[in-house]
């Protein structure tokens, strides 16, 4: 039934790697049967949303429910499905933290190892 409703770009999509894409307004959904739904705004992955079906379902039965309801009213998908925006890219002070520390036990091995081995 999916293959039935879909545009023929998004059926050949789906046909071939088991996704496809729907571009909403100023938002392409990338809707996956294996996994949740990512969102991309500005070309980059910025949210994944969880559309949960009242009755369990195969995974055809929901990208069914989520491409028609895009396609019909993307605010109420807003508003029904659970979206989760993914953390801010910045740098973490902590992973500096620990790389430095990983540097100096590392040169610590090092020269354990070079006075053994003199």
């Amino acid at each position: 039934m999916l293959c039935e409703i879909l545009p023929e770009s998004a059926r050949q999509q789906f046909l071939t790697t088991g996704a496809f894409q729907h571009e909403g307004h100023g938002v392409i959904y990338h809707i996956s049967e294996r996994s949740q739904t990512e969102i991309h705004t500005n070309g980059r992955h910025s949210a994944t949303a969880c559309l949960q079906l009242s009755v369990p379902a195969p995974g055809c039965d929901r990208m069914i429910a989520e491409y028609l309801i895009l396609k019909n009213d993307e605010r109420l998908y807003w508003r029904i499905a659970n979206v989760l925006p993914l953390e801010n890219e910045r740098f973490d002070s902590r992973f500096l933290l620990l790389t430095v520390f990983d540097l100096i036990l590392l040169l610590n091995f090092a020269w354990t190892v070079y006075r053994v081995m003199k």
